[in-house]
């Protein structure tokens, strides 16, 4: 017999994040274009925690913990994760000693090309470098 409690259920659910598919996005204080707009993000590629789903619409948290409500078709499945530290190196290899390529600042946003466990392949613009993995938000 197998007993399976809630917290093991919740616990296997994967975070789904999605991002932002355009320069500027309505988050909304409920599922609907009727409901008032609370903020607006304005920037592509900013990751986003659903945390709930009615229709077309997605309940999202953000890394700094604002929620609110998005139209699915402001949404995109592309990788993009965002800096939670105040300043982080973009290093060459997955090392700490590795040479240094860029440094990031809180809330910059990077392409996320893929992960291992406690580094991410990181994009952007003309850089492309390892970032510890506690050092972003939106990562699956």
């Amino acid at each position: 017999m197998l007993i399976i409690t809630f917290n093991e259920v919740v616990a296997s659910k994967k975070n789904k994040y999605l991002t932002t598919r355009y320069n500027e996005v309505n988050v909304r204080n409920g599922p609907g274009l009727n409901n008032l707009i609370l903020f607006k993000i304005l920037k592509k590629g900013y990751p986003l925690l659903i945390i709930e789903k009615f229709e077309n619409w997605y309940r999202v948290i953000d890394f700094d913990d604002n929620k609110g409500w998005v139209s699915k078709t402001q949404l995109s499945s592309d990788s993009y994760v965002i800096v939670i530290k105040d300043s982080e190196k973009i290093l060459k290899f997955p090392n700490y000693n590795s040479k240094v390529l860029a440094f990031v600042k809180n809330n910059f946003i990077l392409k996320l090309d893929k992960c291992r466990k406690k580094w991410c392949m990181v994009t952007s613009e003309k850089i492309k470098g390892w970032v510890p993995k506690k050092s972003l938000w939106g990562i699956n």
